[in-house]
C-alpha cells in the first residue's frame, strides 16, 4: 500500500514500531467503508487524511469504537512540521488539519478471531471437559433456548439484554463451527463466505446494476433469484417456494411466512377488504360447523385468515401475540397480588371481582406510559 504521507516522522512522533502489529491504512480507502477493515484488538494507523474525509472516517470507526475512544492525531504545521495530540473519537469529524490518526486497540477479546481462539481452546485437550463432549445434536436445545432468550430481550426492548443474548447466540454458532472443523465438515470461513456470497448475489440492486421500484419489487426479485439458485443446484423440480420455510417454525410464524412467500409471486388479495371478509367467512364456518372435528378444522382456517389480516397491516403475528401474552401475564399477576392483599383465594372470587383488578392493571399500564 502506498501513502503520500511521509510515514517515518509520523511513526517517530507517535512512537510506533511496525513490528508491533499496527495496521496501516489509507484515509481515502476508509471513507468508502461502513465498518473498520481491521480487528479492534489491534491498533491501526490511518494516513493521508484530509479535512473532508474526517466525518466519514469518524462514522466508520463509530461502528466499532465508543465515542470516548482516545485517538492520537498528527497535524501538519505551516512550516512543514507535524505535531501530535489526543482527541476523542466523537470530535474527529469536526477537527481540522489532521493528517493521520492512530486508533488504539480496544483490548483482549474484542475481535472475532480472538473469540474463535477462545472456543477452540475450550475444545482442545487442555480445555473444558463439558465443551469437549458437545456435539451438533447435544447443542440443539441450547441453540433453541438462546434464540428464545434473545427474542425475549428484543420484545422487552432491553438493549443490555440483547447485547448479552446475542453474545450467547454467537457462542452457539462459533461452537458449532469448531465442532464442524474438527470433523472436517466445514470451517467458519465457509460460513462467512457462504452468507457473504449469498447476500451479494441476492442484492443485485445494491451490488449490481439491477433497478428496483421498492420493497415489493425487491421481494419479488428475491424469489426469482432463489428459484434460479434452486435450478442451478439441480433441485428446482423438487422444491417449491414454500419448501424453504422450516417445519420447526412456530405455527403463527410459519403461517405468516407461507403467506408472505405466496404473496411475492402474486398469490394474494388485491387489497385488505377481501382479507377481512375472509376472516368473517371463516368465523361463520366455525359457528355453523356440524361436529367438533369439523369445528377444529375451521378454527385452524380462521387462525390462518387472521394471520393474513395481521400480515396485511404489516404486523408480525408471532411478535404481537407474544406481546399480548406478556400483557395478560402481567395483568393476571396483578389480580393474584390484589387477592393476596385481601386474603382471598382466586377460586373464591367472582369474575366481576377479578375484572375490577384487571381494569386496575390496565390503568397502571396507561399511567406508566404517561
Amino acid at each position: 500500500m502506498s501513502h503520500s504521507t511521509n510515514i517515518k516522522p509520523v511513526l517517530e512522533i507517535l512512537n510506533i514500531d511496525l513490528r508491533g502489529g499496527v495496521f496501516l491504512l489509507s484515509g481515502g480507502e476508509m471513507t468508502r467503508l461502513h465498518t473498520p477493515p481491521f480487528p479492534p484488538s489491534a491498533p491501526a494507523l490511518i494516513l493521508d487524511l484530509t479535512d473532508g474525509m474526517l466525518p466519514a472516517v469518524q462514522q466508520m470507526l463509530s461502528a466499532v469504537y465508543p465515542a470516548e475512544t482516545p485517538l492520537q492525531v498528527v497535524r501538519s504545521l505551516v512550516d512543514g512540521g507535524i505535531e501530535t495530540g489526543t482527541i476523542p473519537l466523537a470530535g474527529l469529524g469536526e477537527s481540522l488539519g489532521i493528517a493521520a490518526v492512530l486508533v488504539p486497540a480496544l483490548g483482549e477479546g474484542t475481535s472475532m478471531e480472538a473469540f474463535q481462539e477462545l472456543i477452540a481452546h475450550l475444545r482442545a485437550p487442555d480445555g473444558c471437559p463439558w465443551d469437549r463432549e458437545q456435539t451438533h445434536d447435544s447443542l440443539r436445545k441450547h441453540l433453541l433456548e438462546e434464540t428464545y432468550e434473545a427474542l425475549a430481550a428484543l420484545d422487552a426492548h432491553d438493549a443490555a439484554g440483547m447485547s448479552e443474548e446475542f453474545g450467547d447466540l454467537l457462542l452457539q454458532i462459533v461452537l458449532h463451527a469448531q465442532i464442524a472443523l474438527e470433523a472436517d465438515e466445514f470451517r467458519m470461513s465457509d460460513i462467512l463466505q457462504g452468507i457473504y456470497n449469498k447476500i451479494v448475489r441476492r442484492h443485485p440492486h445494491v451490488f449490481g446494476d439491477v433497478q428496483v421500484g421498492g420493497v415489493s419489487h425487491v421481494l419479488q426479485n428475491w424469489e426469482k433469484l432463489k428459484a434460479a439458485e434452486r435450478a442451478a443446484n439441480g433441485d428446482a423440480a423438487h422444491k417449491g417456494i414454500l419448501d424453504g420455510v422450516a417445519a420447526e417454525f412456530p405455527a403463527l410464524a410459519q403461517a405468516q411466512e407461507f403467506q408472505d412467500r405466496a404473496a411475492r409471486v402474486g398469490f394474494d388479495w388485491p387489497d385488505v377488504t377481501p382479507v377481512l371478509a375472509k376472516v368473517m367467512e371463516e368465523l361463520e364456518e366455525v359457528r355453523t360447523a356440524g361436529d367438533e372435528d369439523h369445528r377444529a378444522k375451521e378454527l385452524g382456517d380462521l387462525l390462518f385468515a387472521v394471520v393474513n389480516y395481521v400480515r396485511w397491516h404489516k404486523v408480525d403475528s408471532e411478535t404481537t401475540l407474544r406481546e399480548t401474552n406478556q400483557r395478560f401475564r402481567k395483568r393476571f399477576a396483578h389480580i393474584e397480588e390484589r387477592a393476596r392483599e385481601m386474603g382471598r383465594e382466586l377460586s373464591s372470587m367472582t369474575l366481576a371481582e377479578m375484572d375490577i383488578f384487571w381494569d386496575e392493571a390496565k390503568d397502571l399500564e396507561r399511567d406508566a406510559k404517561n
